[in-house]
This record gives C-alpha cells, sequence and structure tokens, in this order.
C-alpha cells in the first residue's frame, strides 16, 4: 500500500507535520509532502505550469499520483482549512492533474494545538467528495475523520505517540480503518 500524506501547513515547526510523522510511522511506504516547502501561485493567478514544475509542485503531484492512500492533513484557522489546502485542491482539480485523485482512497485530518481540530476534516470531506462526484473519479473518501486535538500533548516532534492511551487508541483506529477500506477498495479494483 503506497500512502501519500500532505501536511498541510506552511508554518515553521508547525504541528501538522507532528501528526503527518506519526500516520507515516505506521507505514513501511508512505511519503510526506510538507507544505513547509509550499510554492503554488494562487489559483487566480495562474495555474500551476507542467512544464516548469517546482521540486515541491513536483513532489505533491507525483506523490499523490502514486499513492494508494491519501492522508490530508489540515490544521484549523478559525474554523477552516488552511489555504494552501484549499488552493492545492484549487489548483489540483482541473483537466492537467485531476488523474492524480482517480483510483484513491482519501482520509482527512484536522489539527489543533487547542480544543478543535473537527472543522478542517469534515469541510475537506465535503469538498472532496464533490470533485470526486464531478470529475466522475473512481475514488473514495474513508467514511472516519480523525481530529487532533492539544496535539503536543498527544505526539512530539518526532511523530512518537506520548503517553495517552485514548488518543493513541483513537489514532491507531483511525488508521486502521483507513487502511482497511483502502484495501478492500483496491482489491475489487
Amino acid at each position: 500500500m503506497r500512502v501519500c500524506i500532505l501536511s498541510g501547513s506552511a508554518r515553521k515547526n508547525n504541528n501538522t507535520l507532528r501528526v503527518a510523522k506519526a500516520i507515516s510511522n505506521n507505514f513501511i511506504d508512505s511519503v510526506i509532502v510538507d507544505f513547509q516547502d509550499y510554492d503554488l501561485p494562487n489559483f487566480n493567478q495562474t495555474c500551476i505550469s507542467k512544464k516548469n514544475l517546482s521540486g515541491f509542485q513536483s513532489k505533491l503531484i507525483n506523490s499523490i499520483e502514486k499513492s494508494d492512500l491519501l492522508f490530508v492533513i489540515s490544521p484549523e484557522y478559525n474554523w477552516f482549512p488552511t489555504a494552501e489546502i484549499i488552493n492545492t485542491i484549487h489548483q489540483l482539480a482541473q483537466d492537467d492533474y485531476i488523474h492524480i485523485f482517480d483510483h484513491k482512497v482519501i482520509a482527512t485530518v484536522g489539527v489543533s494545538a487547542g480544543r478543535g481540530g473537527r472543522m478542517p476534516a469534515v469541510q475537506l470531506v465535503t469538498v472532496i467528495n464533490k470533485i470526486i462526484g464531478f470529475f466522475n473519479l473512481e475514488s473514495i473518501i474513508s467514511g472516519n475523520t480523525f481530529e487532533v486535538q492539544e496535539v503536543t500533548r498527544c505526539i512530539d516532534g518526532e511523530g512518537l505517540l506520548l503517553d495517552n492511551e485514548q488518543f493513541n487508541k483513537g489514532l491507531t483506529s483511525f488508521i486502521n480503518y483507513s487502511l482497511k477500506v483502502a484495501e478492500r477498495w483496491h482489491l475489487n479494483k
């Protein structure tokens, strides 16, 4: 199972990368696309040029395209996903790139340093489902979303789980559920 994890915060030393690493630690074949290197132009300015991709853009596109299971992780900023995640969806949900989202299982995660995290995960489900339907893709959103609250109390900077039995159990359950859905989805293709 090839896994791609979008760590959707462009802030330096962000908590989203902790979550991405914690998820990645559960897979042999996974790649993290760290949005700290984010350089996509705003969608209203210009589209990504296939002929002139930056290192980040190339890694982003190739990693999504090669994956079977895609985790999209966004911190919660004022009850929304990050502008970078939203812009990424706008940039890639077009004719030149939409194929990279085909034949995927996509799972969403919201992250908060405090008591939030639910809204970005839920909003991403809605947007990604619309894209799957509009472009008639053979993809599916995992039925479970996951919210990471008080992330620094649950995961260290290297993605290692701290002594929080309830959180650890929940994250493991979410990862296992997403993996089972992906295995079933790809088995029947």
